[in-house]
């Protein structure tokens, strides 16, 4: 998939000038957005457009590397639970080493980088070495998926705030550093991001802090994309009904009133047929529910994946490499366009 935009706004003075070796590096942290390649800002579209490097997170859209130039260095540095290809004072070394080299460095991070992306830390650490950078924000999942998923995270008669906290902690922690039983007197829809595995605790301490049981919550898996999975229940059993579902990360959830406008407003699900709800009632009536088995997981990459064009063939097997060893063994691969 390429994203097309009028050649005059193309073709514009936009600032971004491709670096030669003699020239100063710079680095701009772009935020991609939750997952649709779409959601990309423009000047997002730019910087990758111009990019001498491309160092890349697990979550992107891979259209967009698509968009970069066929010189441009792809790197992938993503993470997921448990698994992570480069630790974050790795990928912060090699920004400042490509932007001293004199290159246009595109760190593109999902989501929106300032808000739980690490891209405070990375910016820190190219302030620290003197390197020249920018931010430029992307649209952030913590919005974007529960929009997706029909539900807006405010609303006048429902929640006039909204609350966005990270589920997954750092692990140095020796407790937790997120006051639940506050959030829980709030009157404002809470939002948490990377919070599947610790639901189950979670929702005890929202319980605990006097939350009501029949909150509506609902979790949201690979918002944005035709796979996008949604699961609508109550505080008090959401976490249960994820798991039944097999819902694995990358997830948002929400808490909150307006969750109750997920059926009347499900945009998204009319659009694509791929995407599937699951209510509270349907639980109820049904054993058990479909799971993401190795062969669907295929599927759902099948719509992730961009098979590299003519036009990338250089850095096609960097980067499309890197992305195949995330997917579980034994994934049939008879789909595939071999590359020449």
């Amino acid at each position: 998939m390429f994203i097309v935009i009028d050649e005059q706004t193309k073709g514009s003075n936009t600032g971004l000038q491709s670096q030669t070796p003699s020239s100063r590096g710079k680095v701009y942290l772009v935020g991609a957005g939750p997952g649709d390649p779409e959601l990309i800002t423009l000047k997002g579209l730019r910087c990758i457009r111009k990019a001498d490097v491309l160092v890349y997170d697990r979550l992107i859209s891979l259209s967009l590397l698509d968009e970069a130039p066929i010189q441009a260095e792809r790197v992938f540095v993503g993470k997921e639970p448990g698994c992570h290809s480069m630790k974050q004072e790795e990928i912060n070394a090699l920004l400042i080493k490509h932007a001293r080299q004199g290159r246009l460095v595109v760190r593109l991070k999902g989501g929106d980088p300032f808000i739980f992306g690490r891209g405070g830390e990375e910016a820190l650490a190219l302030a620290r070495a003197g390197i020249p950078f920018e931010v430029v924000p992307g649209v952030s999942s913590a919005v974007a998926v529960p929009a997706y998923a029909g539900i807006p995270v405010t609303h006048r008669n429902y929640a006039s705030s909204v609350t966005i906290v990270t589920g997954h902690e750092d692990a140095a922690h020796t407790s937790s550093s997120v006051n639940w039983e506050m959030l829980a007197r709030l009157d404002s829809t809470l939002v948490i991001l990377m919070g599947v595995t610790t639901l189950p605790y979670i929702t005890q301490r929202l319980l605990l802090g006097g939350l009501h049981p029949d909150t509506p919550a609902a979790v949201i898996q690979q918002g944005t994309v035709p796979q996008q999975r949604v699961i609508t229940a109550t505080l008090v059993n959401i976490a249960e009904h994820a798991k039944t579902a097999g819902i694995k990360s990358p997830a948002v959830v929400v808490i909150g009133a307006v969750v109750a406008l997920s059926d009347p407003l499900a945009w998204f699900e009319e659009t694509y047929s791929d995407v599937t709800h699951l209510a509270a009632s349907q639980f109820d009536t049904v054993g058990e529910l479909p799971k993401n088995d190795e062969r669907s997981e295929a599927e759902s990459c099948r719509g992730r994946f961009t098979v590299p064009t003519a036009s990338a063939k250089r850095s096609a097997y960097q980067y499309f490499g890197q992305r195949l060893h995330q997917l579980a063994n034994n994934i049939d691969l008879s789909w595939m366009t071999p590359i020449d």
